[in-house]
């Protein structure tokens, strides 16, 4: 008998269980609410900087920097590296070990040296340091005399504000399903990159680098892409171009997101039922590819007295689906229309895998 009654509460709290994943959530807006905005599917952005990864032993030898201007800084921050499953922390650098030389090993002038607690300050909790050349017609090698593990890694950050040797991007921010090219135009002023002069990396949102390369203004991967939506956040295309600009050569790196989507819900033809007394429903029916927690939101239309159409109240509902499914979305209106009754402005939003996608 024990066992019986067991199993038929087992049985109930499943049933519950089940029922309330399958509970909507429902949203009336006070007010109509504007159609939504175009979705983003470019990004464009400009860089006047370039940074790179070192190791102790290049510092130690000596490490091209690149500047082409009076208004630069450049910082260095050291980077832990993973090791067997450990944590190594390279050596805080020493302002006093730093020195700048040109290539026939003269020391060149530094206006400005900032120290780690400096930079700190100035918001970089990293442990950087930062450094102003004075000089820069000439070709700068940034080394140290302090005694650094070969293998530790530090970035080398270069940044000329305001320089008219701007790098500009161009890239396609939204990637759809499957999809291995993916738009990116680049250039300085009217200079256009042959491919040999870009070097790209792609990061995958756990971190992952992935194989890619530059093909003719696009960035090309070697396999599709896994993670799906904005959710984990995003892929990260880093693009470093090294070229020659009144016979100096300009180095810049720009890093562009983008996200990768599919259409994982799809809806049918929504059918409007009006129930009296100024409230309405509206039937949605869906089919979705993966399994997790959607949304719709719509607005309800009716006709006027002139035959125009107007828009009455927008709602919003979300709901578990795991295949083909249906919302349900109640309107109470306050403003008095006629038939045919319609939905429009409709976003379905995959809450899951925060995806947007335009209603039909």
């Amino acid at each position: 008998m024990i066992n019986k009654i067991t199993t038929i509460a087992a049985a109930m709290m499943l049933v519950s269980n089940a029922v309330q994943a399958n509970e909507q959530t429902v949203y009336q807006f006070p007010q109509v609410q504007p159609a939504a905005n175009a979705q983003l599917q470019t990004l464009e952005k400009d860089s006047v900087e370039y940074w790179q990864k070192v190791s102790g032993k290049e510092l130690k030898r000596g490490v091209p920097v690149f500047v082409n201007q009076a208004d630069n800084f450049i910082r260095i921050a050291p980077k832990a590296r993973f090791d067997s499953g450990e944590v190594f922390k390279p050596h805080d650098l020493q302002l006093d070990k730093l020195s700048v030389r040109d290539d026939n090993f003269r020391q060149m002038p530094m206006q400005a040296m900032v120290a780690q607690e400096q930079m700190e300050n100035a918001g970089f909790s990293d442990g950087s340091v930062g450094l102003k050349l004075g000089q820069v017609n000439g070709k700068a090698m940034l080394r140290t005399s302090q005694a650094l593990n070969d293998n530790d890694t530090y970035l080398l950050h270069v940044i000329e504000k305001g320089s008219s040797n701007a790098l500009h991007a161009k890239s396609q921010f939204k990637v759809k399903d499957q999809q291995q090219r993916v738009a990116m135009q680049l250039s300085m002023g009217k200079k256009r990159f042959k491919d040999s002069d870009v070097k790209l990396t792609l990061s995958s949102p756990d971190g992952e680098k992935l194989d890619v390369r530059y093909e003719n203004g696009e960035a090309v991967f070697n396999y599709p892409l896994e993670t799906l939506g904005a959710a984990n956040g995003y892929y990260e295309l880093e693009a470093s171009v090294d070229t020659k600009v009144n016979g100096q050569t300009v180095k810049r790196s720009i890093k562009m997101p983008f996200v990768h989507s599919s259409q994982t819900i799809s809806m049918d033809k929504a059918k409007v039922t009006a129930l009296g007394n100024n409230k309405y429903q509206a039937k949605v029916p869906v089919q979705v590819t993966d399994s997790g927690r959607y949304a719709i939101r719509a607005t309800l239309t009716g006709k006027g007295d002139k035959g125009e159409r107007i828009k009455l109240a927008t709602v919003e509902v979300a709901k578990q689906i795991d295949s083909y499914d249906s919302f349900t979305m109640p309107f109470a209106v306050t403003q008095t229309a006629k038939a045919p009754y319609e939905l429009v402005d409709i976003e379905l939003t995959d809450q899951t895998r925060m995806l947007k996608f335009a209603g039909e």
